[in-house]
């Protein structure tokens, strides 16, 4: 097979592969909480505020590092006024969440117009400052994430971003779980829901920025819903739940590497959502032949 061979002879390869275990661990047991909580829209907000960023970024002639930093701004500062807002019920969770989102992606496209306005306008002091080309932003990138592309040092930061996030979690998990089956039974309790809440909030924006490389703004919900949706469907005890979820979102992560590697052709991003999308049908098809065998039966 042509992507076991590059899985052996490639570092590009293997750097994937480590990189998608890593960021599938880690989305997956968060998705259980998101989709318990009914977070999924919350995180699609969260993740295409990130453009706000994008442009920022490609204004002020940064790229790499200094691009991620600013998304990861933008992404906290969406999710920090989402939580804020829908809290307080000043304004629900959704208005929030929809006219957030579509500010800062505004945001971007503005801030990336004025950048090459002042590039092609008489502006001698913003071309030194940027140099006469600039960091352009790569939109198919962005929109589907690019994993083929992960460096040894994206690989890294991926497996230590997400080892510090499940390690936080961890320490966190009695009260993160009471949280998300029952709020307001857990705040009699004592659990400081609103900390919890917008810890979850964080750590979020931090994961979603770490997948974009991945699976890009527009896929990286898929990892965030798809695992834990379909282990909710296979358990309802939460220890089979997490396990079910964890092995979803790594089939589906490196099943869509592989698919991509094998193929040659196909994005990466598209391939692992394709794929996680496939065993979520799987698993609903034969839960509603069981279903439906049950009440035959009966």
């Amino acid at each position: 097979m042509q992507s076991i061979r590059w899985l052996i002879e490639y570092d590009f390869a293997r750097y994937a592969l480590v990189t998608g275990v890593a960021i599938g661990t880690l989305c997956s047991l968060l998705s259980v909480i998101v989709v318990l909580k009914r977070m999924a829209f919350i995180g699609q907000g969260i993740s295409h505020a990130g453009f706000g960023g994008v442009g920022t970024a490609a204004l002020l002639g940064l790229a790499g590092f200094g691009q991620d930093l600013l998304i990861l701004a933008f992404c906290l500062a969406t999710a920090i006024t989402i939580g804020a807002l829908s809290r307080r019920r000043q304004v629900e969770a959704d208005s929030a969440i929809g006219i957030l989102l579509v500010g800062a992606m505004a945001w971007g496209v503005l801030m990336e117009n004025l950048s090459t306005l002042l590039r092609n306008g008489d502006w001698p002091w913003y071309i030194q400052w940027v140099g006469p080309r600039g960091p352009r932003p790569s939109y198919d990138q962005l929109l589907f994430g690019s994993l083929l592309n992960v460096s040894a040092t994206g690989m890294w930061t991926a497996v230590i971003v997400s080892a510090a996030i499940l390690l936080v979690g961890a320490a966190l998990f009695k009260e993160v779980l009471f949280f998300a089956f029952d709020e307001p039974v857990s705040r009699v309790f004592g659990v400081p829901t609103g900390v919890i809440y917008h810890l979850l909030l964080v750590l979020l924006s931090v994961t979603i920025v770490v997948s974009l490389r991945l699976i890009g703004f527009v896929l990286v919900s898929a990892l965030l819903v798809i695992p834990g949706a379909t282990a909710l469907m296979l358990s309802r005890r939460l220890v089979w739940v997490m396990w079910w979820s964890w092995a979803v979102g790594v089939v589906g992560t490196t099943g869509g590497l592989m698919i991509s590697l094998e193929s040659g052709h196909f994005s990466s991003g598209a391939c692992i959502v394709a794929a996680l999308g496939a065993i979520f049908l799987a698993v609903f098809m034969v839960q509603s032949i069981r279903g439906w065998g049950r009440r035959w039966r009966g």
